[in-house]
């Protein structure tokens, strides 16, 4: 385990902006510290005492996975051959291109998320994490638009109805 490379899941990365899971410490700083880059020899180099009790914790928890290391040898191999395949069967280039496009919508959310939290720092303060979890947790546009439905009702409260509707329409994504 200890070459092995470990990478923050989803609810990870959600457990950083909402601390929801009541980890320890220790845990939490372990659980920061791992990037999908870093071996394990590396996170220990850094001083972190009890690291394997807080990587299996984290791992029971789901809050990191191991990252599979691509293995260059067989995709080399495989090429020459993958060409004919490819003119005898046209429709094996759209699964490769289908993951192309969803990438960018993910990358899109996190920065919508970053450009919202931001904005929504304004109005909310230390607590607009609290209010953005939702917000934090979409994984669609649709979810992200429904979460800004959500965080537009609590701002009519204080600024109406149609101000908030205003504040929020920057940061709401096309359909």
């Amino acid at each position: 385990m200890s070459s092995q490379v470990f990478r923050k899941t989803e609810s990870g990365k959600g457990e950083i902006a909402r601390r929801q899971a009541g980890l320890s410490p220790a845990t939490r700083t372990v659980l920061v510290m791992v990037n999908g880059n870093d071996s394990v020899n590396v996170l220990a180099a850094r001083g972190l005492p009890q690291l394997q009790g807080h990587l299996e914790t984290l791992l029971a928890l789901g809050l990191i996975e191991p990252v599979a290391l691509p293995s260059p040898p067989p995709t080399v191999a495989l090429s020459p051959v993958a060409q004919p395949t490819t003119e005898a069967h046209p429709a094996a280039p759209t699964p490769a291109a289908a993951p192309a496009q969803e990438a960018p919508t993910s990358l899109n959310l996190d920065a919508l998320r970053r450009k919202a939290l931001t904005h929504l720092g304004n109005h909310f303060g230390p607590d607009t994490t609290l209010v953005a979890q939702a917000l934090l947790a979409a994984r669609s546009v649709a979810e992200f638009n429904a979460a800004l439905d959500g965080i537009e009702s609590k701002l009519a409260i204080y600024l109406g109805r149609k101000q908030a509707a205003r504040e929020l329409q920057p940061l709401r994504p096309a359909l």
